[in-house]
């Protein structure tokens, strides 16, 4: 049984989820188990996840359904799952996402030194359509400033440490630090991040030395929202939602 598993929400992913899971298949460390959230797709994509479990056989992928729409909804349902089947750690990455060759290694490496979470680096991801070469520079360098936004914006009475960003798309947790602390609120993107609202909790009960954030733990992300919603829209959309596109599945 792994004890170590990795959660995959989607909505209408056809166009990006396989390269997702050709990624994690190709990680150098195969010891861990993959579950897949539907969250209300009306695209191929659920019916490609049920092919590629047929395909790959050797990647233990399993594929739920959460209809309550919301990407808190769905990654709580997957994380939820994951532990229910032995999960002592449950990783996360989004379906539009490409996690480094050695990710799982590395997060398995953080949690075998101490560690109860582990938020790792995102970058853009270099083989949309829409990508051009400044994006790395200029992604880049809004993705490193979003990183310091939680310790200077995100300070409550209690916190043990100073936050860092732990994005979704490249977290890992404890499976009963999660439970203790009531997992990701089951939330819409629409609302909230439920990533921030999981480490705003954590940062309450666990001490600084036991959160990490692992620099070399590197996945690529679409910026097809950051492009379709622009520099500042994007800005003012994570601050709080001061600015909402016409529409948030952006595909």
């Amino acid at each position: 049984m792994n004890k170590f598993w990795v959660v995959v929400p989607f909505y209408n992913e056809e166009k990006l989820i396989l390269s997702t899971l050709d990624a994690l298949i190709d990680q150098d460390d195969h010891e861990f188990a993959v579950v897949c959230v539907n969250n209300a797709s009306t695209d191929k994509s659920p019916a490609m996840v049920k092919k590629y479990i047929k395909t790959h056989p050797d990647l233990d992928l399993h594929l739920v359904d959460e209809t309550q729409k919301g990407t808190g909804a769905a990654s709580d349902t997957g994380f939820r799952y994951a532990i229910k089947n032995g999960a002592a750690i449950v990783a996360r990455t989004d379906a539009d996402a490409l996690p480094c060759k050695c990710w799982v290694r590395l997060l398995k490496q953080d949690f075998k030194n101490g560690a109860l979470i582990v938020g790792g680096r995102i970058t853009p991801r270099t083989d949309e359509p829409n990508y051009r070469w400044y994006d790395k520079y200029f992604y880049g360098w809004l993705i490193r400033c979003m990183e310091l936004a939680p310790g200077i914006f995100y300070r409550r009475p209690g916190q043990k440490y100073r936050m860092f960003m732990i994005p979704g798309l490249n977290m890992a947790i404890d499976s009963k630090l999660y439970v203790q602390v009531g997992g990701f609120p089951r939330s819409s993107i629409d609302d909230t991040d439920e990533d921030l609202e999981l480490h705003l909790k954590v940062c309450q009960v666990i001490e600084g030395h036991q959160a990490k954030l692992d620099k070399k733990a590197l996945v690529y992300g679409s910026v097809r929202r950051a492009k379709t919603m622009g520099f500042f829209g994007i800005i003012l959309w994570y601050w709080n939602r001061r600015a909402r596109p016409e529409s948030i599945d952006i595909r």
